[in-house]
């Protein structure tokens, strides 16, 4: 029998995350552990032996909060949270990285196979600072850099809410793709844009 965890919000069962296109989820792959599937949401999942985290994992290997794992629209990253037995991908050790489909994420001793995750998208838009061939997601509103999901630092606040920084002058980092929807900041964006590609401005007329 293998049994489904998802995430539960306010109002929302576990059948409505999922039917709600939740679709990245990764399925435990440890001996002496029963075979679940756990259902990722949107935005922040932080898993480990706490029952405080997103998805309680109750194995001696896994840290009290061990992992957080960000899913969005261009991709799935995970974070170590400074745990005591590590976090790693595909055997190799790993402080952030990207997760895709068929990967081996594994918290201490309990793997779990990666399924659904999403792929990077296809856009004109900059590419990350640290990652170039992964598309930026977030923009710096102080250096004008960008970054995707797995290079900001996210500092939690109270009441759930997250705060992300740039982890070159950590300045307040935005979504791009917010930025994009309000009519209000296309212009920005685009000066964004061409600071990122260093294009200079078109030069005004001269006027007496």
């Amino acid at each position: 029998m293998i049994f489904e965890w998802g995430w539960r919000g306010k109002g929302e069962t576990r059948c409505n995350a999922i039917a709600a296109g939740f679709m990245a989820k990764l399925v435990v792959r440890t001996k002496g552990l029963p075979a679940e599937v756990i259902h990722l949401k949107p935005g922040i999942n932080r898993l480990g032996r706490s029952a405080r985290n997103d998805f309680q994992i109750d194995h001696d290997s896994i840290s009290r909060f061990h992992a957080e794992l960000e899913l969005r629209d261009d991709g799935l990253f995970v974070r170590d949270l400074d745990s005591s037995n590590g976090t790693f991908v595909n055997g190799e050790p790993v402080n952030e990285a990207r997760l895709d489909s068929g990967q081996i994420l594994q918290l201490g001793d309990v793997c779990m196979e990666v399924r659904d995750a999403p792929e990077p998208m296809a856009t004109d838009q900059p590419m990350c600072e640290n990652h170039p061939d992964i598309a930026a997601i977030l923009v710096c509103k102080q250096c004008h850099r960008t970054f995707c999901g797995a290079c900001v630092h996210v500092l939690r606040l109270e009441g759930g809410r997250y705060h992300r920084l740039c982890p070159s002058c950590s300045g307040h980092c935005e979504s791009l793709a917010e930025l994009r929807q309000n009519p209000k900041a296309r212009l920005k964006v685009s000066d964004l844009i061409r600071r990122f590609f260093k294009r200079p401005p078109p030069p005004r007329p001269y006027v007496e």
